[in-house]
Protein backbone atom coordinates (compact mmCIF):
# COMPACT_ATOMS: atom_id res chain seq x y z
CA UNK A 1 0.00 0.00 0.00
CA UNK A 2 1.23 3.69 -0.73
CA UNK A 3 2.15 4.86 2.84
CA UNK A 4 1.03 8.79 1.86
CA UNK A 5 -2.29 7.28 1.45
CA UNK A 6 -2.23 4.67 4.51
CA UNK A 7 -1.57 8.27 6.70
CA UNK A 8 -4.35 10.40 4.78
CA UNK A 9 -6.69 7.28 5.65
CA UNK A 10 -5.83 7.10 9.47
CA UNK A 11 -5.67 10.98 9.77
CA UNK A 12 -9.25 10.63 8.51
CA UNK A 13 -10.12 8.17 11.46
CA UNK A 14 -8.34 10.18 13.96
CA UNK A 15 -10.24 13.80 12.87
CA UNK A 16 -13.17 12.43 12.70
CA UNK A 17 -12.83 10.86 16.18
CA UNK A 18 -11.75 13.85 17.63
CA UNK A 19 -14.69 15.61 16.49
CA UNK A 20 -17.01 13.49 18.03
CA UNK A 21 -14.97 13.94 20.91
CA UNK A 22 -15.07 17.96 21.22
CA UNK A 23 -18.95 17.50 20.45
CA UNK A 24 -19.63 15.08 23.15
CA UNK A 25 -17.72 17.70 25.37
CA UNK A 26 -19.92 20.39 23.91
CA UNK A 27 -17.52 22.06 22.56
CA UNK A 28 -17.93 25.00 20.15
CA UNK A 29 -18.19 24.54 16.70
CA UNK A 30 -16.07 23.70 14.25
CA UNK A 31 -14.74 21.11 16.21
CA UNK A 32 -11.88 20.65 13.57
CA UNK A 33 -9.82 23.01 11.01
CA UNK A 34 -10.38 20.67 8.25
CA UNK A 35 -12.66 22.58 5.72
CA UNK A 36 -13.70 19.10 3.93
CA UNK A 37 -14.95 17.68 7.73
CA UNK A 38 -16.71 21.25 8.36
CA UNK A 39 -18.59 21.50 4.96
CA UNK A 40 -20.02 17.89 4.91
CA UNK A 41 -21.43 14.85 6.83
CA UNK A 42 -19.43 11.60 7.33
CA UNK A 43 -20.53 9.13 9.44
CA UNK A 44 -18.44 7.93 12.83
CA UNK A 45 -15.37 6.06 12.38
CA UNK A 46 -16.97 3.78 15.46
CA UNK A 47 -20.94 2.95 13.77
CA UNK A 48 -21.17 2.33 17.64
CA UNK A 49 -21.66 5.75 18.03
CA UNK A 50 -23.98 6.95 15.34
CA UNK A 51 -27.18 8.71 16.41
CA UNK A 52 -28.81 6.06 14.92
CA UNK A 53 -27.19 2.96 16.39
CA UNK A 54 -27.09 4.32 19.82
CA UNK A 55 -30.23 4.91 20.01
CA UNK A 56 -31.23 1.17 18.71
CA UNK A 57 -28.33 -0.23 20.79
CA UNK A 58 -29.85 1.49 23.99
CA UNK A 59 -33.65 1.30 23.74
CA UNK A 60 -33.72 -2.17 21.37
CA UNK A 61 -30.63 -4.50 21.00
CA UNK A 62 -29.07 -4.20 24.40
CA UNK A 63 -32.45 -4.82 26.33
CA UNK A 64 -32.91 -8.13 23.97
CA UNK A 65 -29.18 -8.98 24.01
CA UNK A 66 -29.59 -12.56 25.79
CA UNK A 67 -33.08 -13.37 24.42
CA UNK A 68 -33.31 -14.77 20.70
CA UNK A 69 -35.89 -12.25 19.88
CA UNK A 70 -32.98 -9.73 19.46
CA UNK A 71 -32.33 -10.75 16.06
CA UNK A 72 -35.57 -10.40 14.72
CA UNK A 73 -36.09 -7.28 17.19
CA UNK A 74 -33.02 -6.03 14.92
CA UNK A 75 -34.57 -6.81 11.27
CA UNK A 76 -37.09 -5.06 11.95
CA UNK A 77 -35.74 -1.74 13.23
CA UNK A 78 -32.94 -2.02 10.36
CA UNK A 79 -35.84 -2.62 7.77
CA UNK A 80 -36.80 1.18 7.98
CA UNK A 81 -33.34 2.11 10.39
CA UNK A 82 -35.47 5.39 11.63
CA UNK A 83 -35.05 6.39 15.42
CA UNK A 84 -39.04 8.08 15.24
CA UNK A 85 -40.07 4.58 13.42
CA UNK A 86 -38.71 2.48 15.75
CA UNK A 87 -40.07 4.51 18.69
CA UNK A 88 -43.44 3.75 16.89
CA UNK A 89 -42.54 0.21 17.12
CA UNK A 90 -41.70 0.18 20.64
CA UNK A 91 -44.47 1.94 21.73
CA UNK A 92 -47.09 -0.56 19.94
CA UNK A 93 -44.62 -3.64 20.91
CA UNK A 94 -44.77 -4.65 17.06
CA UNK A 95 -40.58 -5.13 17.36
CA UNK A 96 -41.97 -8.03 19.26
CA UNK A 97 -45.23 -9.38 18.21
CA UNK A 98 -45.51 -8.47 14.26
CA UNK A 99 -48.20 -7.38 12.41
CA UNK A 100 -47.93 -6.35 9.61
CA UNK A 101 -51.32 -4.18 9.21
CA UNK A 102 -50.95 -3.14 12.58
CA UNK A 103 -47.55 -1.92 11.36
CA UNK A 104 -49.01 -0.33 8.62
CA UNK A 105 -51.30 1.94 10.08
CA UNK A 106 -49.63 3.14 12.66
CA UNK A 107 -46.32 3.73 10.36
CA UNK A 108 -48.16 5.89 7.37
CA UNK A 109 -48.91 9.22 9.12
CA UNK A 110 -45.00 9.67 9.77
CA UNK A 111 -44.34 12.46 8.00
CA UNK A 112 -40.84 10.56 7.21
CA UNK A 113 -40.76 6.55 8.33
CA UNK A 114 -37.45 4.96 6.69
CA UNK A 115 -34.20 5.79 6.14
CA UNK A 116 -32.45 7.95 3.77
CA UNK A 117 -28.87 6.53 4.45
CA UNK A 118 -29.50 4.03 2.12
CA UNK A 119 -31.60 2.19 -0.40
CA UNK A 120 -34.35 0.04 0.90
CA UNK A 121 -35.50 -2.90 -0.87
CA UNK A 122 -39.48 -4.29 -1.28
CA UNK A 123 -41.83 -5.67 -3.18
CA UNK A 124 -42.84 -3.90 -6.14
CA UNK A 125 -46.54 -3.24 -7.19
CA UNK A 126 -47.51 -2.18 -3.54
CA UNK A 127 -46.92 1.02 -2.05
CA UNK A 128 -42.99 1.20 -0.03
CA UNK A 129 -44.66 0.86 3.86
CA UNK A 130 -47.09 -1.87 2.64
CA UNK A 131 -44.09 -3.48 0.46
CA UNK A 132 -41.51 -3.31 3.73
CA UNK A 133 -43.67 -4.62 6.33
CA UNK A 134 -44.64 -7.58 3.78
CA UNK A 135 -40.86 -8.38 3.20
CA UNK A 136 -40.82 -8.53 6.87
CA UNK A 137 -43.36 -10.61 7.22
CA UNK A 138 -41.89 -13.32 5.36
CA UNK A 139 -38.99 -13.37 8.02
CA UNK A 140 -41.48 -13.07 10.87
CA UNK A 141 -43.39 -16.44 9.27
CA UNK A 142 -40.09 -18.09 9.16
CA UNK A 143 -38.89 -17.20 12.13
CA UNK A 144 -37.99 -20.28 14.49
CA UNK A 145 -36.30 -21.96 11.11
CA UNK A 146 -34.06 -19.19 11.30
CA UNK A 147 -32.90 -18.93 15.01
CA UNK A 148 -32.10 -23.29 14.33
CA UNK A 149 -30.55 -22.55 10.92
CA UNK A 150 -28.73 -19.56 10.60
CA UNK A 151 -24.47 -20.01 11.49
CA UNK A 152 -24.39 -18.61 14.64
CA UNK A 153 -20.50 -19.27 14.17
CA UNK A 154 -19.14 -16.46 11.86
CA UNK A 155 -20.36 -13.47 10.93
CA UNK A 156 -19.45 -14.23 6.94
CA UNK A 157 -22.28 -17.21 7.20
CA UNK A 158 -24.67 -15.11 9.13
CA UNK A 159 -24.66 -12.21 6.90
CA UNK A 160 -24.90 -14.92 3.76
CA UNK A 161 -27.71 -16.57 5.42
CA UNK A 162 -29.42 -13.46 5.85
CA UNK A 163 -29.39 -12.74 2.07
CA UNK A 164 -30.96 -15.51 1.32
CA UNK A 165 -34.06 -14.02 2.51
CA UNK A 166 -36.14 -12.01 -0.12
CA UNK A 167 -35.46 -8.00 -0.78
CA UNK A 168 -32.67 -7.75 2.25
CA UNK A 169 -29.48 -7.98 -0.33
CA UNK A 170 -25.72 -7.36 0.90
CA UNK A 171 -26.19 -4.57 2.34
CA UNK A 172 -28.76 -4.57 4.76
CA UNK A 173 -27.92 -8.69 5.62
CA UNK A 174 -24.40 -7.25 7.04
CA UNK A 175 -25.77 -3.85 8.96
CA UNK A 176 -27.87 -6.92 10.85
CA UNK A 177 -25.17 -9.15 10.85
CA UNK A 178 -23.17 -6.34 12.37
CA UNK A 179 -25.73 -5.96 15.12
CA UNK A 180 -26.14 -9.02 16.05
CA UNK A 181 -22.23 -9.58 16.35
CA UNK A 182 -22.83 -7.34 20.02
CA UNK A 183 -25.58 -9.62 21.11
CA UNK A 184 -25.41 -13.46 22.71
CA UNK A 185 -26.13 -14.88 19.36
CA UNK A 186 -23.08 -13.28 17.33
CA UNK A 187 -20.34 -11.86 19.80
CA UNK A 188 -18.35 -15.42 19.96
CA UNK A 189 -18.24 -15.26 16.20
CA UNK A 190 -15.02 -16.54 15.05
CA UNK A 191 -14.35 -14.27 12.47
CA UNK A 192 -14.97 -10.78 13.83
CA UNK A 193 -11.28 -9.31 13.19
CA UNK A 194 -10.55 -11.59 9.84
CA UNK A 195 -13.87 -11.02 7.96
CA UNK A 196 -15.85 -7.68 6.62
CA UNK A 197 -18.13 -7.66 3.40
CA UNK A 198 -16.03 -4.96 1.71
CA UNK A 199 -18.88 -2.65 0.05
CA UNK A 200 -18.75 -0.55 -3.03
CA UNK A 201 -17.04 2.20 -0.52
CA UNK A 202 -14.13 -0.02 1.08
CA UNK A 203 -13.39 -1.45 -2.08
CA UNK A 204 -12.92 2.44 -3.94
CA UNK A 205 -11.19 3.32 -0.44
CA UNK A 206 -8.43 0.28 -0.34
CA UNK A 207 -8.10 0.88 -4.79
CA UNK A 208 -6.59 4.14 -3.74
CA UNK A 209 -3.94 2.89 -1.15
CA UNK A 210 -3.16 0.47 -3.74
CA UNK A 211 -3.53 3.02 -6.64
CA UNK A 212 -5.83 0.91 -8.42
CA UNK A 213 -8.52 1.52 -11.10
CA UNK A 214 -11.16 3.18 -8.69
CA UNK A 215 -13.92 1.10 -9.94
CA UNK A 216 -11.91 -2.56 -9.72
CA UNK A 217 -14.69 -5.44 -7.60
CA UNK A 218 -12.84 -8.57 -8.60
CA UNK A 219 -15.58 -10.81 -6.16
CA UNK A 220 -12.23 -13.19 -6.04
CA UNK A 221 -9.89 -10.51 -5.15
CA UNK A 222 -8.94 -10.93 -1.53
CA UNK A 223 -10.65 -7.46 0.06
CA UNK A 224 -10.75 -8.75 3.67
CA UNK A 225 -6.90 -9.59 3.35
CA UNK A 226 -5.87 -6.18 3.02
CA UNK A 227 -8.83 -4.43 5.39
CA UNK A 228 -6.93 -6.93 7.56
CA UNK A 229 -3.28 -5.42 6.68
CA UNK A 230 -5.02 -2.00 7.93
CA UNK A 231 -6.46 -3.46 10.84
CA UNK A 232 -2.92 -4.66 11.98
CA UNK A 233 -1.30 -0.98 11.30
CA UNK A 234 -4.92 1.04 13.37
CA UNK A 235 -4.53 -1.61 16.52
CA UNK A 236 -0.75 -0.95 16.70
CA UNK A 237 1.41 1.61 15.32
CA UNK A 238 -1.99 4.09 15.60
CA UNK A 239 -3.32 2.55 19.19
CA UNK A 240 -7.08 2.36 17.86
CA UNK A 241 -9.88 -0.02 19.55
CA UNK A 242 -10.83 -1.51 16.13
CA UNK A 243 -12.56 -4.26 14.71
CA UNK A 244 -12.41 -5.35 10.99
CA UNK A 245 -15.85 -3.74 10.76
CA UNK A 246 -13.84 -0.30 11.71
CA UNK A 247 -11.85 -0.64 9.04
CA UNK A 248 -14.17 -1.42 6.12
CA UNK A 249 -16.70 1.12 7.42
CA UNK A 250 -13.57 3.92 7.55
CA UNK A 251 -12.60 3.10 4.26
CA UNK A 252 -16.19 3.98 2.57
CA UNK A 253 -15.97 7.21 4.64
CA UNK A 254 -12.21 8.23 3.80
CA UNK A 255 -13.01 7.00 -0.15
CA UNK A 256 -16.05 10.41 -0.09
CA UNK A 257 -13.37 12.19 1.97
CA UNK A 258 -10.67 11.85 -0.95
CA UNK A 259 -13.23 12.63 -3.84
CA UNK A 260 -14.28 16.02 -2.18
CA UNK A 261 -10.28 16.71 -1.55
CA UNK A 262 -9.02 15.36 -5.16
CA UNK A 263 -12.56 17.38 -6.66
CA UNK A 264 -13.33 13.92 -8.19
CA UNK A 265 -17.28 14.66 -6.39
CA UNK A 266 -18.38 15.37 -3.44
CA UNK A 267 -20.74 13.31 -0.26
CA UNK A 268 -24.96 13.69 -0.75
CA UNK A 269 -25.03 15.24 2.66
CA UNK A 270 -23.51 18.70 3.99
CA UNK A 271 -23.02 19.46 7.94
CA UNK A 272 -25.48 21.57 9.72
CA UNK A 273 -23.62 21.87 12.90
CA UNK A 274 -26.24 21.77 16.18
CA UNK A 275 -28.07 25.22 17.52
CA UNK A 276 -25.64 24.82 20.60
CA UNK A 277 -22.92 24.70 19.19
Amino acid sequence: MQEESIERFFYWIHERISIQEKKDRFEPWPWTDDPIFQEYKFTNAFRERDKTTAWFRECIRDPLSFQPEVYMATIIFRWFNLIDTGRTLIRHNLHLEWDPQKAYDVITPQKQWITGAYMIKSPTGMNKVRGVCQAITTLWDDRKKFLDKCPWETLEGMSTFLEGYPYLGPFLSYEITTDLRHTSLGNKASDINTWANAGPGAMRGLNRMKNRDLNYTSKKHDWCLEMRELLVLACGKYSLDFELREIEHSLCEYDKYERVRLKQGSPRSKYTAPSWA
